[in-house]
């Protein structure tokens, strides 16, 4: 079995929180079907790392024809090798996946598209790794939603994650790929202990990751998600979930509206954590009108 090493280099340095760069992306409100609109919210943050290496993308929002043909897409990868490989990874798995799925095949079902989009981003990411008679260490997560008339459709391959908030409630709809699922199964049959899985330094291991040369780990789901006025889509980098409680991200979500990303990371950086990853964020809300 193969598996990832951990995501980042242990790389930091020490800013003011003046200096530490952002970045959003500005969109409109998108009417998805006769009774539900989409409003967007994203911010990223570098944290305390050298570089940023997450990225994010979201389709645009004001190509009205796209938007019932084939819905919204937001994306956000998390990029590792350190410096600027893990920062190429996730811009270049992002823009394949982006391309791929703006070019979708009048054929093709939104998830085939998605499931063909991620292949296609994984084999530029391995082609990037493996290029010019060059071998680098680098890869990237990827977590990607659609949201098409009243239905949300995802996808994912790593550890960063998409959740759906309803009624003050927070779910986890994708599953992490980590080296953790393997050790809770030795558990269960009784090859570990309880406390040696907890222990395990290899626990966070990746075993899935844009960069491999066969992706064999996707979680997707063959049927979409019915949403409902009220909900919100939360996609985010682990530097989000290593940080924030999910009370605390509930918290924000509650009382937060279309500045919600930015309120997240903000509450992320009130941690004030000497070592806090790059974090990203990107809300998808859902309202009536």
């Amino acid at each position: 079995m193969f598996f990832g090493k951990k995501k980042k280099q242990d790389t930091y340095i020490a800013q003011s929180e003046e200096t530490k760069p952002t970045k959003r992306k500005k969109t409109v409100a998108a009417r998805v079907s006769r009774a539900l609109q989409v409003i967007p919210s994203n911010f990223q943050h570098v944290g305390a790392r050298e570089n940023q290496e997450d990225a994010f993308a979201i389709s645009d929002f004001s190509n009205d024809k796209f938007v019932e043909d084939n819905g919204i897409l937001a994306l956000v990868a998390d990029g590792m090798g350190g410096l600027e490989l893990g920062e190429e990874a996730s811009t270049v798995a992002s823009a394949a996946f982006m391309k791929t799925y703006e070019n979708r095949k009048v054929s093709e079902t939104i998830a085939q598209t998605m499931k063909r989009a991620m292949l296609i981003a994984n084999t530029a990411v391995f082609d990037l790794a493996y290029g010019q008679f060059e071998e680098h260490d680098l890869g990237t997560t990827i977590v990607a939603a659609v949201i098409i008339g009243n239905h949300l459709h995802w996808i994912s391959a790593g550890d960063s994650r998409i959740y759906l908030y309803r009624n003050n409630s927070l779910k986890q709809l994708t599953r992490d790929h980590i080296y953790a699922n393997y050790l809770e199964d030795d558990v269960t049959n009784g090859r570990l202990t309880a406390q040696e899985a907890l222990e395990h330094p290899e626990r966070d291991y990746l075993t899935s990751y844009l960069g491999l040369a066969d992706l064999k780990e996707i979680c997707q789901e063959e049927e979409p998600l019915d949403l409902l006025n009220g909900d919100k889509i939360l996609l985010c980098s682990d530097g989000l979930t290593n940080t924030l409680t999910e009370n605390e991200i509930i918290t924000v979500l509650r009382n937060s509206f279309n500045n919600v990303a930015e309120e997240m990371v903000k509450e992320v950086l009130t941690k004030n954590n000497p070592h806090q990853d790059n974090v990203t964020v990107v809300v998808l809300s859902i309202l009536s009108g």
